[in-house]
């Protein structure tokens, strides 16, 4: 059975009465806790460093001197080989120029010599054709000249077989006939042997061929001598 306790009755204070105070300390004026010093540390002594053996260090630093002059004696060597190298470098890029100037001026030079070759050979040729046209001008002015009593007679016939086989082996040669009526004066082809009006013509115009002329690809072998028309006739 749980207890029981009679509540408490409240204080009341009868008039008159004074009123009575609990006292308290007062703690304004009191000093602070002061706090607690931290607590010091002696200083670390450094342990006594052991001195090197004295053979020991002297050997380390012959042996350093050693490879000192060893890397420097490297570098030497290497600065003369890359000087060397240079050297060669220069030298091959100047063979290599003078190789390829060389060999086109070779290039140069054949080319010339062959044109020159060809130049020659075809002013040989033209030559030898010029020696021919006259005999070629005879055949053609015989077959066209022929008498009337020499008219049916095999041998006067065969004049204008050969003055055609002469040209078919002159045009396979590549010799080209020029001047013929009506063309344009051309003094690069053509040779004025006289200067006339004519009927049909216009200034300027050939009006007849006198001697025709050939042409050997763009050499003339030789003018065409002809008349040439004058206007206003």
């Amino acid at each position: 059975m749980a207890s029981y306790f009679p509540p408490r009755r409240p204080y009341y204070y009868s008039p008159g009465e004074p009123v009575r105070r609990i006292p308290v300390p007062d703690q304004r004026g009191a000093p602070a806790p002061q706090a607690r010093a931290p607590q010091e540390t002696p200083p670390r002594q450094p342990e006594p460093r052991r001195a090197a053996p004295a053979p020991e260090v002297e050997a380390l630093t012959a042996k350093m001197e050693e490879l000192t002059a060893k890397v420097a004696e490297l570098e030497r060597e290497l600065a003369a080989a890359r000087a060397a190298a240079s050297d060669q470098q220069g030298k091959a890029e100047s063979y290599l120029d003078l190789a390829q100037r060389t060999q086109a001026d070779f290039v140069n030079y054949k080319r010339r010599v062959e044109r020159e070759r060809a130049d020659e050979a075809q002013a040989a040729r033209a030559d030898l054709l010029a020696h021919l046209l006259p005999a070629l001008d005879d055949l053609e002015r015989a077959a066209g000249h022929v008498p009337d009593e020499l008219r049916g007679n095999p041998w006067a016939e065969g004049l204008p077989l050969v003055a055609r086989q002469l040209r078919l082996a002159l045009a396979r040669a590549g010799v080209e006939r020029i001047g013929a009526e009506g063309d344009a004066f051309d003094p690069r082809e053509h040779e004025a042997v006289a200067y006339q009006p004519h009927a049909g013509f216009s200034e300027g115009q050939v009006a007849h061929v006198a001697r025709p002329g050939y042409r050997l690809g763009e050499r003339i072998i030789r003018p065409a001598q002809v008349v040439v028309a004058r206007g206003g006739a």
